[in-house]
Protein backbone atom coordinates (compact mmCIF):
# COMPACT_ATOMS: atom_id res chain seq x y z
CA UNK A 1 0.00 0.00 0.00
CA UNK A 2 2.84 2.37 0.85
CA UNK A 3 4.51 1.80 -2.49
CA UNK A 4 1.31 2.72 -4.33
CA UNK A 5 0.96 5.87 -2.20
CA UNK A 6 4.56 6.83 -2.96
CA UNK A 7 4.02 6.29 -6.69
CA UNK A 8 0.91 8.45 -6.51
CA UNK A 9 2.80 11.20 -4.68
CA UNK A 10 5.65 11.18 -7.20
CA UNK A 11 3.23 11.29 -10.12
CA UNK A 12 1.44 14.28 -8.58
CA UNK A 13 4.72 16.07 -7.89
CA UNK A 14 6.25 15.51 -11.35
CA UNK A 15 6.24 18.63 -13.54
CA UNK A 16 3.67 18.55 -16.30
CA UNK A 17 4.49 20.28 -19.57
CA UNK A 18 1.90 22.88 -20.49
CA UNK A 19 0.19 22.55 -23.85
CA UNK A 20 1.45 25.12 -26.37
CA UNK A 21 -0.62 28.29 -26.27
CA UNK A 22 -0.37 31.84 -27.59
CA UNK A 23 2.21 34.10 -25.99
CA UNK A 24 2.05 37.79 -26.94
CA UNK A 25 5.62 38.94 -27.51
CA UNK A 26 7.62 42.03 -28.42
CA UNK A 27 11.23 41.64 -29.55
CA UNK A 28 12.20 45.24 -30.43
CA UNK A 29 12.02 48.20 -28.03
CA UNK A 30 14.23 50.92 -26.60
CA UNK A 31 14.58 52.34 -23.09
CA UNK A 32 16.38 55.22 -21.45
CA UNK A 33 20.03 55.01 -20.48
CA UNK A 34 20.50 52.91 -17.35
CA UNK A 35 23.58 50.77 -16.73
CA UNK A 36 23.63 50.36 -20.51
CA UNK A 37 23.11 53.19 -23.01
CA UNK A 38 20.00 53.39 -25.20
CA UNK A 39 17.96 56.12 -26.88
CA UNK A 40 14.44 55.64 -25.49
CA UNK A 41 12.74 57.87 -22.93
CA UNK A 42 11.41 55.27 -20.46
CA UNK A 43 13.43 53.44 -17.86
CA UNK A 44 13.67 49.69 -18.55
CA UNK A 45 11.12 49.09 -15.78
CA UNK A 46 8.72 51.66 -17.27
CA UNK A 47 9.22 50.12 -20.71
CA UNK A 48 8.40 46.59 -19.56
CA UNK A 49 5.44 47.81 -17.51
CA UNK A 50 4.07 49.63 -20.56
CA UNK A 51 4.31 46.42 -22.60
CA UNK A 52 2.55 44.47 -19.87
CA UNK A 53 -0.23 47.09 -19.70
CA UNK A 54 -0.81 46.44 -23.42
CA UNK A 55 -1.23 42.71 -22.75
CA UNK A 56 2.25 41.44 -23.61
CA UNK A 57 3.62 38.31 -21.93
CA UNK A 58 7.21 38.57 -23.21
CA UNK A 59 9.25 41.75 -23.62
CA UNK A 60 12.76 42.32 -24.99
CA UNK A 61 14.60 45.60 -24.38
CA UNK A 62 16.78 45.71 -27.50
CA UNK A 63 19.41 48.34 -26.64
CA UNK A 64 21.33 49.84 -29.55
CA UNK A 65 24.80 48.35 -30.06
CA UNK A 66 25.89 51.51 -31.90
CA UNK A 67 25.94 53.58 -28.69
CA UNK A 68 27.55 50.87 -26.57
CA UNK A 69 31.03 50.66 -28.04
CA UNK A 70 33.32 51.69 -25.17
CA UNK A 71 35.75 49.43 -23.27
CA UNK A 72 33.18 48.99 -20.49
CA UNK A 73 30.30 48.00 -22.81
CA UNK A 74 30.55 44.24 -22.18
CA UNK A 75 30.51 44.71 -18.39
CA UNK A 76 27.62 47.16 -18.64
CA UNK A 77 25.65 44.67 -20.74
CA UNK A 78 26.13 41.94 -18.13
CA UNK A 79 25.05 44.29 -15.33
CA UNK A 80 22.01 45.53 -17.26
CA UNK A 81 21.04 41.99 -18.21
CA UNK A 82 21.11 40.87 -14.57
CA UNK A 83 19.17 43.97 -13.54
CA UNK A 84 16.36 43.44 -16.05
CA UNK A 85 16.15 39.72 -15.34
CA UNK A 86 15.52 40.63 -11.69
CA UNK A 87 12.70 43.08 -12.48
CA UNK A 88 9.31 42.03 -11.15
CA UNK A 89 6.49 42.77 -13.59
CA UNK A 90 3.73 40.26 -12.81
CA UNK A 91 2.75 38.16 -15.81
CA UNK A 92 5.70 39.30 -17.94
CA UNK A 93 9.03 37.75 -18.94
CA UNK A 94 11.35 40.75 -19.26
CA UNK A 95 14.88 40.57 -20.58
CA UNK A 96 17.68 42.46 -22.27
CA UNK A 97 18.80 41.90 -25.85
CA UNK A 98 20.42 44.08 -28.49
CA UNK A 99 19.47 45.88 -31.62
CA UNK A 100 22.75 45.07 -33.29
CA UNK A 101 24.12 47.17 -36.14
CA UNK A 102 26.05 44.63 -38.21
CA UNK A 103 29.12 45.31 -40.32
CA UNK A 104 28.10 47.13 -43.53
CA UNK A 105 28.13 45.34 -46.84
CA UNK A 106 29.10 46.45 -50.35
CA UNK A 107 25.82 48.30 -51.01
CA UNK A 108 25.74 50.33 -47.79
CA UNK A 109 24.71 53.98 -48.21
CA UNK A 110 25.28 56.58 -45.51
CA UNK A 111 22.62 58.78 -47.18
CA UNK A 112 19.69 57.75 -49.36
CA UNK A 113 16.85 59.34 -51.32
CA UNK A 114 13.22 59.17 -50.17
CA UNK A 115 10.40 60.56 -52.31
CA UNK A 116 12.93 62.62 -54.23
CA UNK A 117 14.55 64.13 -51.14
CA UNK A 118 17.79 63.56 -49.26
CA UNK A 119 17.19 61.11 -46.41
CA UNK A 120 19.09 59.13 -43.74
CA UNK A 121 21.06 56.11 -44.87
CA UNK A 122 20.77 52.37 -44.33
CA UNK A 123 20.33 50.84 -40.89
CA UNK A 124 21.47 47.19 -40.93
CA UNK A 125 19.77 46.23 -37.65
CA UNK A 126 18.98 42.84 -36.09
CA UNK A 127 17.23 42.07 -32.82
CA UNK A 128 19.33 39.47 -31.05
CA UNK A 129 18.47 38.01 -27.65
CA UNK A 130 19.10 34.93 -25.59
CA UNK A 131 22.89 35.41 -25.76
CA UNK A 132 25.02 35.58 -22.63
CA UNK A 133 27.38 38.35 -23.73
CA UNK A 134 27.23 41.59 -25.69
CA UNK A 135 27.83 41.10 -29.39
CA UNK A 136 30.06 44.03 -30.41
CA UNK A 137 28.75 46.71 -32.74
CA UNK A 138 29.50 46.07 -36.44
CA UNK A 139 30.15 42.38 -35.99
CA UNK A 140 29.65 40.69 -39.40
CA UNK A 141 26.12 39.34 -39.61
CA UNK A 142 26.99 35.67 -39.99
CA UNK A 143 29.36 35.80 -37.02
CA UNK A 144 26.79 37.63 -34.90
CA UNK A 145 24.12 35.01 -35.59
CA UNK A 146 26.55 32.19 -34.84
CA UNK A 147 27.35 33.78 -31.47
CA UNK A 148 23.68 34.20 -30.62
CA UNK A 149 22.82 30.65 -31.69
CA UNK A 150 25.74 29.21 -29.72
CA UNK A 151 24.19 30.65 -26.56
CA UNK A 152 20.71 29.42 -27.48
CA UNK A 153 19.48 32.78 -28.79
CA UNK A 154 17.91 34.05 -32.00
CA UNK A 155 18.55 36.59 -34.78
CA UNK A 156 15.66 38.61 -36.20
CA UNK A 157 16.02 41.01 -39.11
CA UNK A 158 14.42 44.37 -38.25
CA UNK A 159 12.85 46.76 -40.84
CA UNK A 160 14.32 44.66 -43.69
CA UNK A 161 14.06 47.33 -46.39
CA UNK A 162 15.98 48.09 -48.50
CA UNK A 163 15.78 51.87 -48.12
CA UNK A 164 16.23 54.81 -45.83
CA UNK A 165 16.62 53.73 -42.18
CA UNK A 166 16.30 50.14 -43.39
CA UNK A 167 18.71 47.44 -44.58
CA UNK A 168 21.00 47.91 -47.52
CA UNK A 169 20.18 45.97 -50.65
CA UNK A 170 21.23 42.33 -50.56
CA UNK A 171 23.04 42.11 -47.20
CA UNK A 172 20.77 39.97 -45.03
CA UNK A 173 19.71 38.12 -48.19
CA UNK A 174 23.32 37.13 -49.03
CA UNK A 175 23.83 33.31 -49.07
CA UNK A 176 26.26 33.39 -46.15
CA UNK A 177 23.76 35.32 -44.01
CA UNK A 178 20.21 34.35 -44.89
CA UNK A 179 20.29 30.75 -43.69
CA UNK A 180 21.16 32.01 -40.19
CA UNK A 181 18.11 34.27 -39.84
CA UNK A 182 15.37 33.06 -37.48
CA UNK A 183 12.71 35.63 -38.32
CA UNK A 184 11.84 38.70 -40.38
CA UNK A 185 10.05 41.75 -38.99
CA UNK A 186 6.98 42.13 -41.20
CA UNK A 187 5.44 44.92 -39.11
CA UNK A 188 7.52 47.56 -37.34
CA UNK A 189 5.27 49.56 -35.02
CA UNK A 190 7.21 52.78 -35.36
CA UNK A 191 7.51 52.63 -39.17
CA UNK A 192 3.97 51.42 -39.81
CA UNK A 193 2.29 53.89 -37.47
CA UNK A 194 4.49 56.84 -38.45
CA UNK A 195 4.88 56.42 -42.22
CA UNK A 196 2.63 53.50 -43.21
CA UNK A 197 5.37 51.05 -44.28
CA UNK A 198 5.12 47.29 -43.78
CA UNK A 199 7.33 44.43 -44.94
CA UNK A 200 4.81 41.69 -45.71
CA UNK A 201 6.00 41.46 -49.30
CA UNK A 202 9.59 40.84 -48.22
CA UNK A 203 8.48 37.89 -46.10
CA UNK A 204 6.33 36.35 -48.84
CA UNK A 205 9.13 36.74 -51.37
CA UNK A 206 11.82 35.38 -49.04
CA UNK A 207 9.83 32.30 -48.04
CA UNK A 208 8.68 31.33 -51.54
CA UNK A 209 10.72 28.71 -53.39
CA UNK A 210 10.72 31.00 -56.41
CA UNK A 211 12.36 33.64 -54.19
CA UNK A 212 14.92 32.82 -51.51
CA UNK A 213 13.22 29.62 -50.33
CA UNK A 214 13.87 30.44 -46.66
CA UNK A 215 12.22 28.71 -43.73
CA UNK A 216 11.93 31.38 -41.05
CA UNK A 217 9.32 33.06 -38.85
CA UNK A 218 7.14 36.11 -39.43
CA UNK A 219 7.61 38.45 -36.46
CA UNK A 220 6.95 42.07 -35.46
CA UNK A 221 8.61 44.70 -33.30
CA UNK A 222 7.14 47.77 -31.64
CA UNK A 223 10.44 49.66 -32.05
CA UNK A 224 9.13 52.05 -29.40
CA UNK A 225 11.41 54.82 -28.13
CA UNK A 226 8.90 56.07 -25.56
CA UNK A 227 5.32 57.42 -25.33
CA UNK A 228 5.98 60.30 -27.74
CA UNK A 229 8.10 58.44 -30.31
CA UNK A 230 5.43 58.13 -33.01
CA UNK A 231 4.34 61.73 -32.51
CA UNK A 232 7.92 62.90 -33.01
CA UNK A 233 8.36 60.74 -36.12
CA UNK A 234 5.12 61.99 -37.68
CA UNK A 235 6.23 65.55 -36.98
CA UNK A 236 9.20 65.02 -39.29
CA UNK A 237 6.87 64.39 -42.24
CA UNK A 238 6.50 68.16 -42.59
CA UNK A 239 10.05 68.21 -43.94
CA UNK A 240 8.93 66.11 -46.91
CA UNK A 241 6.59 68.82 -48.22
CA UNK A 242 3.74 67.59 -50.43
CA UNK A 243 4.98 64.00 -50.18
CA UNK A 244 4.71 64.20 -46.40
CA UNK A 245 1.14 65.47 -46.62
CA UNK A 246 0.22 62.55 -48.89
CA UNK A 247 1.79 60.08 -46.47
CA UNK A 248 -0.30 61.45 -43.62
CA UNK A 249 -3.46 60.69 -45.61
CA UNK A 250 -2.67 56.97 -45.74
CA UNK A 251 -1.39 56.47 -42.20
CA UNK A 252 -3.32 53.87 -40.20
CA UNK A 253 -5.70 55.17 -37.54
CA UNK A 254 -4.83 53.27 -34.37
CA UNK A 255 -6.77 53.20 -31.12
CA UNK A 256 -4.97 54.49 -28.03
CA UNK A 257 -2.04 56.83 -27.59
CA UNK A 258 0.80 54.41 -28.37
CA UNK A 259 0.16 53.10 -31.84
CA UNK A 260 3.55 51.39 -32.07
CA UNK A 261 2.48 48.99 -29.31
CA UNK A 262 -0.32 47.75 -31.60
CA UNK A 263 2.36 45.49 -33.12
CA UNK A 264 2.57 42.03 -31.57
CA UNK A 265 3.95 38.62 -32.38
CA UNK A 266 1.84 35.67 -31.30
CA UNK A 267 4.18 32.82 -30.43
CA UNK A 268 2.73 29.36 -29.81
CA UNK A 269 4.88 28.20 -26.92
CA UNK A 270 4.55 26.07 -23.82
CA UNK A 271 5.25 29.09 -21.61
CA UNK A 272 6.56 32.66 -21.75
CA UNK A 273 10.00 31.54 -20.61
CA UNK A 274 12.97 32.53 -22.76
CA UNK A 275 13.75 28.90 -23.62
CA UNK A 276 10.18 28.11 -24.70
CA UNK A 277 9.75 31.29 -26.76
CA UNK A 278 13.08 30.72 -28.52
CA UNK A 279 12.14 27.10 -29.25
CA UNK A 280 8.80 28.18 -30.74
CA UNK A 281 10.47 30.89 -32.83
CA UNK A 282 12.90 28.36 -34.25
CA UNK A 283 9.94 26.15 -35.14
CA UNK A 284 8.26 29.15 -36.80
CA UNK A 285 5.10 28.90 -34.71
CA UNK A 286 4.33 32.61 -35.04
CA UNK A 287 1.69 35.00 -36.34
CA UNK A 288 2.42 38.70 -36.89
CA UNK A 289 -0.34 41.14 -35.89
CA UNK A 290 -0.88 44.88 -36.15
CA UNK A 291 -3.93 46.53 -34.57
CA UNK A 292 -5.72 43.16 -34.33
CA UNK A 293 -6.53 43.34 -30.65
CA UNK A 294 -7.38 40.04 -28.97
CA UNK A 295 -7.30 38.09 -32.26
CA UNK A 296 -6.09 34.52 -31.98
CA UNK A 297 -5.31 32.28 -34.91
CA UNK A 298 -5.17 28.56 -35.58
CA UNK A 299 -3.51 27.32 -38.77
CA UNK A 300 -2.92 23.66 -39.48
CA UNK A 301 0.79 23.04 -39.99
CA UNK A 302 1.88 26.57 -39.03
CA UNK A 303 5.62 26.88 -39.68
CA UNK A 304 6.00 23.27 -40.78
CA UNK A 305 7.77 21.85 -43.81
CA UNK A 306 5.49 19.06 -45.02
CA UNK A 307 6.96 16.32 -47.21
CA UNK A 308 3.82 15.97 -49.27
CA UNK A 309 2.15 17.38 -52.36
CA UNK A 310 -1.35 17.07 -50.92
CA UNK A 311 -2.08 20.54 -49.57
CA UNK A 312 -4.71 20.83 -46.83
CA UNK A 313 -4.86 24.19 -45.05
CA UNK A 314 -7.41 25.34 -42.51
CA UNK A 315 -7.24 28.80 -40.95
CA UNK A 316 -9.51 29.58 -37.99
CA UNK A 317 -9.74 33.05 -36.41
CA UNK A 318 -11.28 33.93 -33.05
CA UNK A 319 -13.56 36.48 -34.74
CA UNK A 320 -14.56 37.63 -38.21
CA UNK A 321 -12.24 39.99 -40.07
CA UNK A 322 -12.81 42.10 -43.18
CA UNK A 323 -10.82 39.89 -45.51
CA UNK A 324 -8.43 36.96 -45.58
CA UNK A 325 -6.02 36.35 -48.45
CA UNK A 326 -4.07 33.19 -49.23
CA UNK A 327 -0.69 33.69 -50.90
CA UNK A 328 0.91 30.84 -52.82
CA UNK A 329 4.57 31.37 -53.68
CA UNK A 330 4.18 35.03 -52.76
CA UNK A 331 1.19 35.67 -55.05
CA UNK A 332 -2.42 36.08 -53.94
CA UNK A 333 -4.56 33.16 -55.11
CA UNK A 334 -7.84 33.78 -53.27
CA UNK A 335 -9.44 36.36 -50.98
CA UNK A 336 -12.42 35.73 -48.71
CA UNK A 337 -14.58 38.57 -47.31
CA UNK A 338 -15.98 38.87 -43.77
CA UNK A 339 -14.92 35.44 -42.53
CA UNK A 340 -13.54 33.76 -39.42
CA UNK A 341 -12.37 30.55 -41.09
CA UNK A 342 -11.21 29.38 -44.52
CA UNK A 343 -9.96 26.15 -46.06
CA UNK A 344 -7.79 25.39 -49.08
CA UNK A 345 -6.98 22.06 -50.71
CA UNK A 346 -4.98 21.23 -53.80
CA UNK A 347 -2.20 18.97 -55.01
CA UNK A 348 1.18 20.38 -56.04
CA UNK A 349 4.06 18.70 -57.83
CA UNK A 350 6.82 21.11 -56.85
CA UNK A 351 7.89 22.81 -53.59
CA UNK A 352 5.34 25.48 -52.66
CA UNK A 353 5.06 28.02 -49.82
CA UNK A 354 1.71 29.24 -48.44
CA UNK A 355 1.09 32.32 -46.28
CA UNK A 356 -2.20 33.75 -45.00
CA UNK A 357 -2.75 37.49 -44.61
CA UNK A 358 -5.73 39.38 -43.24
CA UNK A 359 -7.09 42.94 -43.12
CA UNK A 360 -9.68 44.45 -40.81
CA UNK A 361 -9.83 48.24 -40.97
CA UNK A 362 -6.32 49.38 -40.00
CA UNK A 363 -5.61 45.89 -38.69
CA UNK A 364 -3.24 43.48 -40.43
CA UNK A 365 -2.16 39.90 -39.94
CA UNK A 366 0.45 37.67 -41.57
CA UNK A 367 1.12 34.07 -40.62
CA UNK A 368 4.40 32.30 -40.83
CA UNK A 369 4.44 30.10 -43.90
CA UNK A 370 3.54 26.46 -44.34
CA UNK A 371 5.88 24.80 -46.83
CA UNK A 372 5.01 21.74 -48.94
CA UNK A 373 7.81 19.70 -50.52
CA UNK A 374 6.44 16.79 -52.59
CA UNK A 375 8.68 13.74 -52.73
CA UNK A 376 10.55 13.50 -56.01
Amino acid sequence: MRSFALIGFLAAAAPVSAAPHWIKANFHAHGARDQLRDDGTETPLELHKALRAYGFDFSVHSAHSSINTGPDAAAQFRAQSASEAALVVPGLTALLGEELTVAPGPNYQSRTRMLGRDAPGNLDHMSVFGMKELIPNRTPMAEACRRAHQDGGVCLVNHPGPGTMMWEEGLWEAPENRALVDGLEVYNGQALTAVGIDFEGRYREATSYGGLGLHFAAVTGADTHGPKSVERARGKLAGLGTAGKLLKLVLPVVAGTRGELACATLVKAESASLADVVAALKQRRTVALYEMKDLTVELSGLGEVKKSGDVALKLTLSRKVGEVTLYREGTAVQTWQDVDHVEWKETVSRPTAYVFGARDGAGRMLTSAVWYEPPR
